[in-house]
């Protein structure tokens, strides 16, 4: 595939793009942990110049088109030829069994979403950001992998509207919250206006009685997704296990972590970057 090839397709048949030798130890190579952070941050963005995407490729039996020169998923997938998230995928695995039903709150392209549907659950996916959405929706169907539900919209305590801000390197790494652009996160970041449903409406809207399972990883605004939704919701429609994304936690306007525990949930275990928390019987 060629350097050129930049435009996001998600019309054409996945295999369409098919990914040569050169692409995949380009990227490893600007994957390689063992080089200096400064040299591998170069030869990123070298990398990403050249090859851009997008390719078709599979991860853990998962069909994936990906550009990994906008995204870090996209990257990872094709740098290790699996999945990015082991270790949280590790965690979810024990409370997804077909018959589940797993809510993807910040879906991505879909390797969780995805991964959980291959475990048989019944999944909704989440994504506020429209490119990002409409690369999720290709993979979603390239899989054809059981009930698997879509909703292109931002999660927050009211419906209204919102400014998501995104970086051109990372397009999932996308949030509601401008303070976190600046600092560690600076980058090329811009606005765009989104619409925002709190998380019940949704929930109500695509039919779910239940939720086994809630992950959230929304850049700094966890808080906001997951709070309102368990206040203002019966406590039979609470999940019984959320993984929440803990790494921006900084950025919450309200303590999740102690107010889940309030309400009733234990951290049950963790990553560098995730907790998961089960809901005490």
């Amino acid at each position: 595939m060629s350097a050129q090839a930049t435009l996001t397709d998600t019309v054409s048949p996945f295999g369409t793009y098919k990914v040569e030798g050169l692409v995949r130890y380009a990227w490893k190579l600007a994957d390689h942990h063992d080089l200096s952070a400064s040299l591998r941050k170069r030869i990123r963005a070298l990398v990403a110049h050249l090859f851009k995407g997008p390719y078709d490729t599979e991860a853990d039996g998962l069909k994936f088109r990906i550009y990994p020169g906008q995204n870090y998923d996209d990257r990872k997938i094709l740098a290790k030829g699996r999945l990015p998230e082991r270790a949280e995928h590790k965690l979810l695995k024990p409370y997804l069994a077909p018959g589940s039903v797993f809510v993807d709150v910040g879906a991505n392209i879909g390797s969780y979403a995805l991964f959980a549907a291959h475990c048989g659950a019944e999944v909704l996916a989440v994504e506020a950001n429209p490119e990002t959405a409409a690369k999720l929706r290709f993979n979603l169907t390239a899989n054809g992998l059981g009930k698997v539900q879509l909703a292109e919209v931002a999660i927050g305590d009211k419906a209204g509207t919102l400014s998501l801000w995104s970086e051109p390197t990372n397009c999932g790494f996308a949030t509601l919250v401008e303070d976190l652009t600046t600092g560690e996160w600076a980058g090329d970041w811009s606005p765009k206006d989104v619409a925002v449903r709190p998380l019940a409406d949704v929930v109500a809207d695509k039919g779910l009685s239940r939720i086994d399972v809630l992950k959230v990883d929304v850049e700094g605004f966890e808080d906001r997704v997951v709070l309102p939704f368990l206040r203002t919701s019966d406590r039979a429609l609470w999940p019984r296990v959320i993984m929440l994304e803990t790494n921006c936690r900084p950025h919450w306007a309200e303590d999740c972590t102690s107010e889940l525990e309030a309400l009733g949930y234990r951290a049950a275990g963790s990553t560098h970057d995730n907790t998961v928390f089960e809901l005490a019987s």
